[in-house]
């Protein structure tokens, strides 16, 4: 009986996630992140990399989210700022000191001083 639920749970997670898939959330979102590192100047996947260990849900819902209100790609990197941050000060503790890192870590903290102040003035 348990294994009869079980599969039918996986099946209706699994059908679920294949509709949010060819909806184009998460596709879209992986697009939508490429042109956020485009625009912080960090490759592709140094940008996926920092989101997806400062985010604490799905990285790339949060980007397809932040396509769907409208912003344009520098208000969405505000926005990703304290996550940003977070996912730098995650990979350096996980890989130690990396010239990738402390190269981005002057344009986040630029980010979330922004963030910051719109935090102040909201």
């Amino acid at each position: 009986m348990f294994s009869y639920i079980a599969v039918a749970l996986l099946s209706v997670w699994i059908a679920f996630m294949i509709l949010i898939w060819t909806k184009g959330g998460l596709r879209k979102g992986r697009k939508f992140g490429n042109k956020i590192a485009k625009h912080l100047g960090f490759t592709n996947n140094f940008f996926h990399s920092v989101l997806d260990n400062g985010t604490s849900g799905p990285s790339l819902q949060v980007l397809a989210i932040l396509e769907t209100g409208n912003l344009s790609v520098h208000q969405a990197s505000v926005e990703l700022g304290p996550s940003l941050r977070r996912g730098l000060t995650q990979l350096e503790s996980k890989f130690g000191p990396q010239e990738m890192i402390e190269n981005a870590k002057p344009v986040v903290m630029d980010l979330v001083r922004e963030w910051e102040e719109l935090q102040k003035n909201s």
